[in-house]
C-alpha cells in the first residue's frame, strides 16, 4: 500500500515508471476505479498526494502498486516550501 484512505499525508510521490491502482474503501470493501500507468512514452509524470499536501488535508483515496513502480518522493514541508 502506497497511501491508505483517510491517513495523514507526509510525502508527495512522482511516479516515473509502473502502474498503480487508485480506489476507495466503502463499508470495509475496497473498490478500484482508476489505474495510473506510467511508461517511457508518456511525457507527464503523475504526482500523488500533491493536492493534499498543499491544502493540509487527509488522503481521500487509497493507492496501491499493481506492479513494480519507480518513483521519487519529497517530504511535505519541502514540497510546500518549493512551491
Amino acid at each position: 500500500m502506497i497511501q491508505d484512505q483517510y491517513h495523514e499525508i507526509f510525502e508527495v510521490f512522482f511516479i516515473i515508471k509502473g502502474s498503480i491502482g487508485v480506489g476507495y474503501r466503502l463499508f470495509n470493501e475496497v473498490f478500484y476505479g482508476m489505474r495510473i500507468v506510467m511508461n517511457a512514452n508518456k511525457k507527464i509524470i503523475s504526482p500523488i498526494n500533491d493536492y493534499s499536501c498543499l491544502n493540509n488535508k487527509y488522503s481521500e483515496f487509497l493507492y496501491t502498486p499493481i506492479d513494480n513502480i519507480e518513483a521519487y518522493g519529497i517530504r511535505k514541508e519541502n514540497f510546500n516550501e518549493l512551491l
